[in-house]
């Protein structure tokens, strides 16, 4: 059962801080809502991929004229019929050819049909003849690190960054207390409910793809390079896509559909199965972390250095986590040296999900903070509050962005923080005070099952300026609608609505006025992906001026047919009125539907803007979850009991799309905690379990549940002096705390550290035969001095 929490006003605000309906609620709950996978074209054919059985190989000959001499059959193609250069994600999740004759990991794509039907496509598969050289292949992230490892990709196998700022051996010198801790996570996936399709259509010179995305912008830029094309000649329309989680952004299967359709020269449709959408695309990254935390007395932080190891995977370009966990703990300004190296490996490609290096590095950062609270006596909680940053402090996880970038880092502040307010709030609504014990002390002991608390702390960014500056037309129609055209790509945050209470705000109107068209890139301007929890902050900054800009214009004309100095006008609910006058008033779609008086016609109201974050603050979300467990020792089955997500993420939009959020990340780092992990074929590499069938996910059932049993979201009351009326983020940092929450919990259960998750009924049992043979289960970390 989930509690709604009572949210903190909006300051008088009209539709911000309103529980609005989805826009798309309707079309979710009757089963329209337009998927790519549901999108199809005349006269369109159906694409087909044949994959590597290898995990590392080279094709010494690819002959595929049997196949394309099959009935039906209207175009295949090999490395020999695309361009040889490497394509780049912008975020760098991706770094290669399109189709090369040395595919790096089991499933990599050597070749595509497009044929009249699935049969006849999967039949010319199987006539396309190869002869293959096996080369050595590596799987391990830190056997890819050994000198004389196999080498995976052509820069070689690691990319390094480094975050520091302060004297380190200094800061572990003034330490009363080092503590040591190691931790490896398992294999999430993204997992999406739903599959996802590209269809590709050339008209003459000119190509429309239509896909679901969160980056419609990026794919539109990089099909231009890979081809070769202006960028006016591509077109990509977005459609939603479920629960991306990060899977759903520049994939290489977007560029085989444009590449089959030029061949063919007729529309194609590439639909992947379940299975390629798990084992084919994107994986997160298998960590593993290492971190010296050093420590006065009193709980004060005076040295931390973390080297963090993340598996790249077969394609992945990354040298840094995308993190703010070098930030996090800067509030006694401990000297920090972050180092990271992303690995290459055979495995498929690793790149960014939802909370990315905050959720891996968070969760050893805070084992670590645990560890030196109780060899210190302290609270879990006081520990954190004494340490974390606060508003005005300095922040450098961006250093390597600039470097990268070659820009200087102009220094950077944080612009709001309310950590304070999440950890203190969160623990009065979960009743910590009542149900914490200890360290390593259970709340209740019933037979074989135990019960723990635990709780973690974790920040993300709201978007950042390297992502590009978002542009967002507000369009007023004649009979008073708005229309709203955005960049950002949809996959059931509810984008779309939270835009427009934006809008709606601003320009004084009723949000059901609204409607909106997202990611189509030849009527919407140019927006950054939608990823590193960009929307609601920094795109929202250019919603509200859009909106700004087309308010200016109604009071303008409004102010010529009332006879009133435009400055002298307002507009709210939809009505234009003097003020101090309300009585003086004209309805909003009277306004804007009557002849202009100098040009006699009708208005056109077009508000535009482009913007993005200034150089010297950062905003940044935070959050503290507290979860209770319950521990089954015969069968070594977890059940959660009760939960409380606190955020702060500044002004609340929308605190249902807001609540859902929290649930949502909780349910998914849960279950990268407990239940989650990719199982890969030791000698091929190939992933085993790429269905839901054998990928075990949470779902609600295994929410709270039950008399006793609760769940709920609250925010701090932070106003952001950044974001459009005060608002931060929230999508990507509430699944971050959750692992080390759990952690937490399962210690104070059974009394054993569990370092390496998922925590799942196996490994506490193992845990559990290994303590009562003496043995500290599972342990990687150690205290020192």
């Amino acid at each position: 059962m989930a509690t709604r929490q009572p949210v903190a006003t909006s300051n008088g605000l009209a539709v911000i801080g309103k529980r609005v309906p989805l826009k798309d609620a309707y079309e979710k709950v009757t089963g329209s809502l337009e998927y790519a996978v549901d999108f199809s074209l005349p006269g369109m054919l159906v694409a087909k991929v044949l994959r590597s059985p290898y995990a590392h190989a080279r094709i010494k000959r690819i002959d595929t004229s049997k196949a394309e001499a099959l009935t039906g059959v209207a175009a295949a193609i090999t490395y020999q019929d695309v361009p040889d250069e490497e394509w780049l994600d912008r975020s760098l999740n991706y770094l290669g050819p399109v189709l090369e004759d040395r595919p790096r990991f089991a499933g990599r794509e050597v070749a595509a049909v497009a044929a009249v039907d699935y049969h006849t496509a999967e039949a010319a598969l199987r006539l396309i003849e190869i002869e293959w050289e096996e080369l050595p292949h590596v799987f391990d992230i830190m056997a890819a690190v050994e000198p004389g490892a196999p080498q995976v990709a052509s820069f070689g196998n690691v990319r390094e960054a480094v975050v520091e700022e302060g004297d380190l051996e200094q800061g572990f010198a003034a330490a009363d207390l080092v503590i040591e801790h190691d931790t490896r996570m398992g294999q999430q996936q993204h997992a999406p409910l739903g599959r996802n399709a590209a269809i590709a259509r050339w008209k003459g010179d000119k190509l429309t793809l239509w896909t679901s995305t969160q980056t419609p912008f990026q794919l539109r830029d990089s099909l231009a390079r890979h081809l070769g094309l202006p960028q006016n000649k591509v077109r990509v329309v977005n459609h939603p896509a479920g629960a991306s989680n990060g899977l759903w952004w520049t994939n290489n299967f977007h560029f085989l559909a444009a590449h089959l359709a030029r061949k063919a020269g007729k529309p194609v449709k590439l639909e992947l199965t379940q299975e390629e959408c798990f084992a084919t695309v994107k994986r997160r990254d298998k960590p593993v972390s290492k971190v010296r935390l050093g420590l006065k007395r009193d709980g004060t932080f005076t040295a931390i250095h973390f080297k963090h190891y993340f598996d790249n995977g077969a394609y992945g370009y990354k040298p840094y986590p995308y993190e703010s966990v070098s930030d996090l703990w800067g509030g006694q300004r401990p000297a920090i040296r972050f180092e990271y190296y992303g690995v290459s490996t055979n495995l498929v490609t690793a790149g960014c999900m939802r909370g990315v290096g905050d959720l891996s590095m968070g969760f050893t950062m805070e084992q670590a903070i645990d560890r030196a609270a109780e060899a210190l006596g302290l609270n879990p909680l006081e520990i954190r509050l004494k340490n974390h940053i606060r508003a005005g402090d300095p922040i450098y996880s961006q250093k390597f962005v600039f470097k990268r970038l070659g820009a200087p880092f102009p220094g950077e502040y944080l612009s709001s923080g309310a950590l304070d307010q999440c950890i203190l709030k969160g623990a009065e609504a979960f009743r910590w005070s009542e149900k914490w014990k200890g360290w390593g002390q259970p709340t209740e002991v019933d037979g074989s099952k135990r019960r723990g608390v635990g709780m973690a702390t974790a920040t993300h960014i709201c978007g950042g300026r390297h992502l590009g500056c978002p542009s967002v037309v507000v369009k007023v129609n004649h009979d008073g609608t708005v229309h709203i055209f955005t960049g950002v790509g949809q996959q059931g945050q509810g984008a779309d609505t939270t835009q427009a209470q934006i809008a709606a705000e601003a320009l004084g109107v009723p949000v059901e006025t609204f409607v909106g068209t997202h990611g189509d890139t030849d009527t919407c301007p140019w927006s950054p992906a939608t990823v590193a929890s960009v929307n609601s902050h920094q795109t929202g900054m250019a919603t509200r001026l859009a909106a700004v800009d087309a308010r200016r214009q109604v009071l303008e004309l409004a102010g010529l047919m009332m006879e009133v100095a435009p400055e002298d006008l307002d507009i709210k609910n939809g009505v234009v009125f003097v003020k101090g006058s309300p009585d003086r008033s004209l309805p909003f779609s009277e306004v804007t539907s009557m002849k202009h008086p100098v040009y006699l016609t009708p208005p056109d109201i077009i508000g535009r803007a482009t913007a993005n974050l200034p150089e010297s603050q950062i905003a940044k979300m935070f959050m503290s979850h507290f979860v209770e467990l319950e521990v089954d020792t015969d069968t070594g089955e977890v059940k959660v009991l009760n939960f409380v997500g606190a955020h702060d993420s500044g002004t609340i939009i929308n605190p249902s799309i807001c609540e859902n959020q929290v649930y949502g990340g909780f349910l998914l780092g849960a279950g990268h905690a407990l239940t989650e992990d990719m199982v890969f074929d030791e000698q091929t590499g190939r992933v085993l379990n790429p269905s839901f069938l054998d990928y075990k996910v949470l779902t609600t059932v295994d929410m709270p549940t039950g008399e006793g049993s609760d769940m709920s979201a609250l925010f701090a009351d932070c106003y952001d002096p950044l974001g459009p009326y005060g608002v931060k983020s929230i999508g990507e940092g509430a699944t971050c705390p959750v692992p080390a929450a759990v952690g937490q919990a399962l210690y104070n259960a059974l009394g054993i550290r569990l370092d390496n998750p998922p925590f799942t009924p196996e490994a506490i049992l193992e845990a559990l035969r290994q303590q009562r043979n003496g043995k500290e289960a599972h342990s990687n970390g150690h205290a020192g001095r």
